[in-house]
């Protein structure tokens, strides 16, 4: 594909949400979100020494607080071998480590270290500085604005995929 048939060359245009198509509009412009942000997670140095699902790991952690695998992967809708493959990444990395369940000795816990925590608040403050340079420009009720409109989105995304 070339640059005037993807609009890399082109002006910035707004969308037309105004007009009789906004579904299209939102779709085209989610497919070009995803594809900007592979392109910038590949040529980013933030994920060097994290990747981004073990990033998500551990910001829902912090978050959390201790907790087992089965839960974190209920928090993060994900299937249970899946978050323990992250788990065991991130323990190999030295940021998150297992501890007997007082709850149930059967199991353990998975909880951040200070390592781990430290990491990835190195990685968050990078993130933020990304999205502030991105936004820098609009006004605050526009930053507002799109801070809902994602809420709104991810939280529509999850009911779609797993019904109450």
């Amino acid at each position: 594909m070339d640059a005037a048939s993807d609009g890399a060359g082109d002006e910035p245009r707004g969308p037309d949400v105004m007009g009789t198509d906004a579904i299209g509009v939102i779709e085209l412009e989610l497919i070009k979100l995803v594809r900007h942000l592979e392109t910038f997670g590949r040529r980013s140095s933030l994920y060097v020494r994290v990747d981004r699902a073990g990033y998500l790991v551990m910001r829902m952690l912090d978050e959390l607080g201790p907790v087992t695998a089965n839960a974190l992967a209920r928090s993060l809708r994900l299937d249970s071998s899946t978050v323990t493959r992250q788990i065991t990444a991130l323990e190999s990395q030295g940021f998150v480590e297992r501890c007997a369940n007082p709850a149930d000795g059967r199991s353990s816990t998975i909880v951040l270290t200070p390592q781990g925590r430290q990491s990835m608040r190195d990685v968050e403050a990078e993130r933020r500085r990304h999205i502030e340079a991105l936004v820098s420009g609009w006004e605050d009720a526009g930053q507002v604005d799109l801070g809902i409109a994602l809420t709104r989105l991810n939280n529509a995304l999850v009911e779609s995929v797993l019904p109450r």
